[in-house]
């Protein structure tokens, strides 16, 4: 019986989590640059899109504290993996 409703738990979750990928917002390149701008505080050095295996992904070039870094992202905000 536990197993029965641990399973039935975890369907539900998996669903769950379709259901919200597919309500994710995107986010426009400009968008993106400036909650990353606003939630750093880092200077946006570049953006630029290009395509990877995921789809679009958003690559910025930025600069906090003397250090440049890249960051990318998917158009709805979650990391590249």
């Amino acid at each position: 019986m536990r197993l029965l409703r641990n399973f039935c738990f975890i369907l539900m979750l998996i669903s769950f989590q379709h259901v919200a990928a597919d309500e994710r917002q995107h986010y426009t390149l400009d968008e993106m640059a400036s909650r990353i701008h606003k939630q750093s505080g880092a200077q946006i050095l570049s953006a630029e899109i290009r395509q990877g295996k995921q789809g679009k992904i958003y690559r910025f070039k930025v600069k906090k504290k003397g250090r440049v870094r890249v960051i990318q992202v998917l158009p709805d905000g979650s990391p590249v993996k």
